[in-house]
């Protein structure tokens, strides 16, 4: 009994220690990109968002957001009269920051 309580205080300590993670890590300019382009089409954004609007064109409302820090970015919206959806987003600043990482 002894045997495996000490194996499995070994693998909780091994997982906490942040070594297993450091497999696991990888960060990218393209993962950063596949996120955003999950919103595309969607409506969440300008929903919940209206304090970030601004007008970026004549037919587009822009939605800006830094995340990660120093990635300035912006969802671009339709500015018709139809419900307003994500068509497409736009890197301001900070492209080198621009990257996202997986567990």
């Amino acid at each position: 009994m002894k045997i495996i309580n000490i194996m499995v205080l070994a693998i909780v300590l091994l997982g906490l220690s942040g070594c297993y993670r450091t497999h696991v890590k990888t960060q990218s300019y393209e993962l950063f990109e596949e996120n955003k382009n999950l919103s595309i089409g969607g409506s969440h954004i300008p929903n919940m968002n209206k304090q970030r609007r601004e007008i970026y064109s004549e037919d587009k409302y822009i939605y800006v957001f830094e995340t990660p820090p120093k990635c300035i970015f912006g969802y671009l919206t339709n500015r018709d009269e139809k419900e307003e959806k994500i068509i497409g987003w736009v890197i301001l600043s900070g492209e080198e920051f621009c990257k996202q990482q997986i567990y």
